[in-house]
């Protein structure tokens, strides 16, 4: 009875506590320290604050990891920081624990938080993306961690481990390559980080991924996963840059594209038949790819290739397509640049009535170019340049005041089929 009765009074006094701690002053009190950058008085009240009030708001483990950072970042010694770094580690499990939805590649972070801050720790670094990779691969978004874990399994590759043979590098050279190409679509504001990783995976790769291994390769395994559209997918993306032309590319097309019809499989499909030489069905698939393409920037993609490959020569479908790519993705300077491009061809290939008319292309040319520099900042200058090489052709203000047409439209007939509007004296 005396056991219960000091039992009961332990309970009470830890509740009693616990009641005692206020999480929101506790809260603003270290928030005030960390908004005034004092991360050393920041780190005392937070650390009481995640003890007693681990589920009271995500912003305790943001702020936590920023907090523990700055300490590793001024370690006196790399037995301190290591010891930092781990305590970030056991944050990033208290914060998946609390808040399972915010944090599902919590994995990744604790692996990146090793190998960012350079504790040698590689096997662990390893481990810890090789599960990431398996369970949250769609929650990873970063380019410099996909390099890092596939460099990782190249080493693992290259110490001969029969565990780590040439089917698991191709299967994680798929995986890497496949999640780079995509994210450079859906993150364009980070397309230069993942094209870099993708050159980087390409170099340290190069000597292996050649498309006879790779065709070798997805020949074996094809039979057994000829009903998997994922794998298909994957290897259909891996396959592209380099072996296209090959014909266990078009089988693999076939089969996904017969499994079901998405802007993939019918831009796979399309690649395939031009390899093939079957034009007309070229145009099929990719108009096709580009009627199922739900992201408006790959949509912008598939109308630039119709518009500057197939249909290059047939002019007034291939500016339908660059006007298309335009008005899905405004940002691609390149469709206006190879449009103001053609434009400039037309006074030679019979477009023009007369001279004011040939003049008056050019000067759409020269307007063409420089939207171009104003879509992408990084065309500026090839614009400019367009632009000055076709003004010795084009319509001068003076021309323009001649023929009285000042401030007033002028249509141009033949395949363009634009009306300018001239600038008014």
């Amino acid at each position: 009875m005396k056991a219960i009765f000091s039992l009961v009074a332990l309970l009470l006094f830890a509740v009693t506590n616990a009641q005692k701690f206020d999480c929101t002053s506790k809260t603003a009190e270290y928030q005030a320290f960390y908004k005034a950058k004092n991360m050393s008085s920041a780190f005392e009240s937070w650390n009481e604050v995640r003890k007693n009030c681990p589920k009271q708001s995500e912003t305790i483990y943001t702020d936590g990891i920023e907090i523990l950072q700055y300490k590793t970042d001024n370690a006196a010694s790399a037995e301190e920081k290591e010891t930092l770094v781990r305590e970030m580690m056991k944050l990033y499990d208290q914060y998946n624990k609390n808040f399972p939805d915010a944090v599902p590649d919590f994995e990744v972070k604790k692996a990146m938080a090793l190998y960012n801050n350079k504790i040698e720790a590689k096997e662990e670094i390893f481990g810890l993306l090789h599960s990431a990779f398996s369970k949250v691969p769609q929650s990873i978004t970063d380019a410099n961690t996909i390099f890092t874990y596939f460099s990782l399994c190249h080493e693992k590759y290259k110490t001969g481990d029969s565990k780590y043979g040439f089917d698991f590098l191709i299967d994680k050279y798929s995986l890497a390559s496949g999640m780079l190409t995509e994210l450079e679509t859906t993150h364009p504001d980070k397309a230069t980080e993942y094209k870099t990783a993708m050159r980087s995976l390409k170099s340290i790769t190069r000597e292996l991924m050649t498309c006879e291994n790779l065709s070798k390769y997805y020949e074996g395994k094809f039979e057994q996963n000829k009903d998997n559209a994922g794998w298909l997918d994957k290897a259909l993306s891996t396959l592209t840059a380099k072996c296209s032309a090959n014909p266990i590319y078009a089988r693999m097309a076939e089969k996904l594209y017969r499994i079901k019809a998405t802007a993939n499989s019918a831009e796979y499909m399309a690649l395939a038949s031009i390899k093939q030489r079957k034009f007309a069905e070229t145009e099929q698939y990719y108009n096709e790819a580009a009627n199922l393409e739900t992201n408006p920037a790959k949509k912008a993609k598939i109308y630039y290739i119709l518009g500057t490959g197939i249909l290059a020569n047939d002019m007034a479908k291939s500016k339908e397509n660059l006007n298309k790519a335009v008005q899905n993705d405004p940002k691609m300077g390149r469709a206006l640049l190879f449009l103001a491009q053609m434009y400039s061809y037309a006074p030679e290939k019979d477009c023009g009535k007369d001279d004011f008319e040939k003049k008056a292309i050019y000067y759409l040319a020269i307007k063409t170019a420089l939207k171009a520099g104003e879509a992408d900042p990084g065309l500026k200058a090839a614009a400019q340049k367009m632009a000055d090489d076709f003004k010795a052709q084009a319509l001068t203000q003076a021309d323009i005041n001649k023929a009285k047409l000042a401030g007033k439209d002028y249509a141009i007939g033949c395949w363009i089929n634009e009306t300018i509007t001239f600038p008014a004296k």
